[in-house]
């Protein structure tokens, strides 16, 4: 019965663990430094990064949102609304939902002529970062043989995508988004990087928009990932 009662409470007070079908490709770049402030702009700032070996640059923006955390989860999960919001985007849908903390995508994003269009397949993943006291969105590129390239478009790879969420109250939330795409193909990397760098400060406006104007209830997994990032001891 001691036993039983031991069990029981161990259950009730560790936090949440979800284990993930897909094991995530090892990512390249961090949050971490030597980042280049590039510009400020209501409530983001947005840096760059040099990634060893590529012209092409990483980009990070990090600052708030006004927008409800669990709105932001929410609009993020639900892939059937991506072009209610998403800028640039011309279509995307579900390859597997493995669950509601994991989800494989197809996406392809326009680009301006002569370029052809660029397409993604990621792996999406959501957990609780204990360290960083937030949770985290992770989106990168993987193979999956079973969706081949569609003709007239070019596979992109998302070395690395991450973005961390902190709730500020209920109504406004704290973000660090980290982005480093190589659209492959016959583009000069200058103008890559020209384009990119306003990459994660337009995704950030564009979901705060859609956000703070849902009210999706909350999938269960989630409030539980909240509710565990709201138990962490304070530091």
């Amino acid at each position: 019965m001691k036993k039983a009662a031991i069990i029981l409470l161990t259950l009730l007070v560790v936090p949440t663990v979800f284990a993930l079908k897909y094991r995530p490709p090892r990512q390249l770049c961090t949050m971490e430094g030597p980042w280049q402030t590039i510009f400020t702009d209501q409530g983001l700032t947005v840096y760059s990064q040099r990634i060893p070996g590529s012209k092409v640059l990483a980009f990070k923006a990090d600052g708030y949102i006004e927008a409800p955390l669990d709105q932001i989860m929410e609009v993020m999960r639900r892939v059937e609304i991506v072009d209610e919001w998403m800028p640039d985007i011309r279509e995307k849908f579900t390859l597997e939902a493995v669950s509601d903390v994991e989800v494989i995508t197809y996406s392809i994003n326009r680009l301006p002529f002569p370029f052809s269009d660029r397409e993604l397949v990621l792996h999406n993943s959501v957990r609780l970062d204990r360290e960083r006291r937030g949770m985290v969105l992770d989106m990168v590129s993987m193979d999956y043989n079973d969706y081949p390239v569609k003709k007239a478009t070019v596979r992109a790879h998302m070395n690395c995508g991450e973005m961390l969420v902190r709730p500020i109250g209920t109504e406004k939330t704290e973000v660090e988004l980290l982005l480093y795409v190589d659209p492959r193909g016959f583009i000069p990397a200058w103008l890559v990087n020209r384009v990119q760098k306003r990459l994660p400060y337009n995704f950030l406006k564009t979901l705060e928009k859609k956000a703070a104007t849902t009210n999706f209830r909350l999938r269960p997994v989630y409030r539980q990932l909240l509710d565990d990032l709201a138990s962490l001891p304070e530091q």
